[in-house]
């Protein structure tokens, strides 16, 4: 069985210097070409679903599938509810197979954050679920595809005395910490906080989650995992490579109606996409760690 807690995946990863992607996906051609790209590599991966699209997606129909293909999998896979929007989501995904989940409550005051995550943590540790929390704000919102912009939406930094008071408050296993990065592509220059973020990881012992991790260049990439950086959340450059080949396809056949020839290009563009991910943030030939 490769399905793993995902807190056994991160640990790994803060030690060794490298990166686990957390690869957000909407449908079986997305989790198909993920895990392809990662056993290609012999990395660990984690196989991650936003609430954000289950407007569009089942999550009920879709996860014992994702699971299957967990247990099935040559590599160590994680199942990854990301920004969940309630308890009862967190409860539904872990009774669903899920080894990991995070509660979207970084948008409330900081007492009322750790006490939710802090409730969280109790459930889902009683069976042997890795928590992420968050703290602070990442600009954009999950799940987009398009470019955003920091002067239509400014972050909030993590403070790094707040994240050392949350992370001994609530019990999570990973934090995800605002330093910059934005959801979307990035339109202009990002401003990363690479001093925040080191500070960060000097106070605290769990290791760090990036939210946002579409655009950055291999040196920043390189740069924030130096500074504690264990998983990566990473979508909009994948949904990106697939609306592409779909339009290449599109171009080359102006008039076919076969589907599948319209879609057909999804799966080698993601997994493309993917492998070069792995490549940059170490995770390659890491499976024999975990």
């Amino acid at each position: 069985m490769a399905l793993v807690n995902m807190d056994e995946m991160l640990i790994r990863a803060k030690e060794e210097k490298y990166a686990v992607g957390a690869f957000d996906l909407i449908n079986m051609e997305f989790a198909e070409a993920i895990l392809a790209g990662a056993a290609k590599l012999n990395a660990p991966v984690i196989l991650s679903t936003a609430a954000v699209h289950f407007d569009y997606v089942n999550m009920e129909s879709l996860a014992p599938s994702l699971v299957k293909l967990a247990q099935d999998a040559p590599i160590p896979v994680a199942l990854h509810l990301d920004h969940g929007s309630s308890l009862e989501m967190a409860v539904q995904a872990i009774r669903l197979g899920y080894t990991s989940v995070q509660v979207d409550t970084a948008h409330l005051p900081f007492e009322e954050n750790v006490k939710v995550t802090k409730e969280i943590v109790k459930i889902a540790h009683s069976v042997n679920v890795s928590v992420e929390g968050e703290l602070g704000y990442v600009s954009g919102h999950e799940g987009d595809h398009g470019e955003s912009r920091f002067d239509q939406d400014e972050p909030i930094y993590t403070d790094p005395a707040d994240a050392l008071r949350f992370v001994e408050e609530t019990g999570i296993d990973c934090l995800a910490v605002s330093i910059g990065t934005v959801h979307g592509l990035f339109k202009g220059e990002p401003r990363i906080d690479l001093d925040r973020m080191q500070t960060i990881n000097n106070k605290v012992s769990v290791p760090l989650v990036i939210h946002g991790g579409s655009g950055l260049s291999e040196e920043t990439y390189k740069k924030l995992i130096e500074c504690g950086m264990a998983k990566i959340n990473f979508y909009a450059e994948l949904s990106k490579a697939a609306v592409q080949s779909i339009q290449n396809n599109l171009n080359r056949n102006p008039e076919t109606t076969n589907i599948t020839q319209v879609l057909a290009g999804i799966r080698p563009s993601v997994q493309e996409r993917v492998e070069s991910r792995i490549k940059v943030w170490g995770s390659d030939n890491k499976y024999s760690f975990i």
